[in-house]
């Protein structure tokens, strides 16, 4: 970790209503994406409960989050450096509470904020749902990608990240990205349902990321454990990420 410290490092937190969107593909292939460009990227599990980035990943860490919590490892020591570029700090599934305590948290939270500045971002995959961990990390990340699919739950239960995020914390900071759609038209129409829904009631305007369209081979990838945009980097899906994610760190940050 040669990288000076970088006060402007963003951190993300990837977050969804539901499980079953591909949030953790979508961060995990983003990170990829920006790591082939010459990103230093760094993906923090933040599901505490069921942690599986290290199962797409097809990894078997030495020491996860847990260790961290407990203050058996630094951050660094815990981090993972993948075959994909980026670096990993798994969780452990079923290993610790999927509700860590306020100190805790601050614990955590601390240690990835100094951490930060050795990368050009920090991607956190939330757990699915509006649980209490979920909406610290949505308050803590300089941006939140929300995502979504056409299932109407996902949008109804994305709506309610927004509205929490909001209503808590008065977060106006997330940005929709639309996975598995049927078409073009498909992920417009979700993303419009969002966007009214959110502009009607809370007076948010929440802007679009990307839409990114269903693919067999993105299931498929996660069978062999491996990312879309690795195990076939043509794919519609894989094409439309590497157009995606860089949009990611530059619109975002401006």
């Amino acid at each position: 970790m040669s990288k000076d410290f970088s006060p402007t490092t963003s951190i993300y937190a990837f977050v969804s209503g539901k499980g079953g969107v591909g949030k953790t593909s979508i961060c995990l292939n983003m990170a990829a994406v920006l790591a082939k460009a010459g990103k230093r990227i760094l993906v923090l599990d933040g599901d505490f409960g069921l942690a599986n980035v290290d199962v797409q990943l097809g990894i078997v860490p030495q020491k996860d989050i847990s260790w961290v919590i407990k203050g058996k490892a630094t951050l660094e020591e815990a981090m993972v450096k993948t075959e994909q570029g980026f670096y990993v700090i798994p969780g452990q599934s079923g290993g610790v509470s999927s509700l860590m305590t306020l100190l805790e948290q601050a614990h955590v939270l601390q240690k990835l904020k100094d951490a930060a500045g050795a990368f050009d971002a920090v991607f956190i995959d939330v757990a699915a749902g509006i649980n209490g961990d979920v909406l610290s990390f949505g308050n803590f990340a300089d941006h939140t990608v929300l995502v979504v699919s056409p299932d109407p739950s996902a949008v109804t239960d994305g709506y309610a990240v927004v509205k929490l995020l909001w209503q808590k914390y008065g977060k106006d900071n997330v940005h929709v990205l639309v996975n598995q759609a049927g078409g073009e038209q498909e992920g417009k129409n979700t993303f419009t349902k969002l966007k009214k829904a959110a502009k009607s009631f809370l007076g948010l305007d929440l802007p679009l990321l990307g839409i990114i369209p269903y693919d067999r081979n993105y299931a498929a990838a996660v069978k062999l454990q491996n990312l879309t945009t690795v195990a076939f980097p043509t794919s519609k899906a894989s094409e439309r990420l590497k157009e995606v994610a860089p949009k990611l760190l530059g619109s975002l940050t401006k």
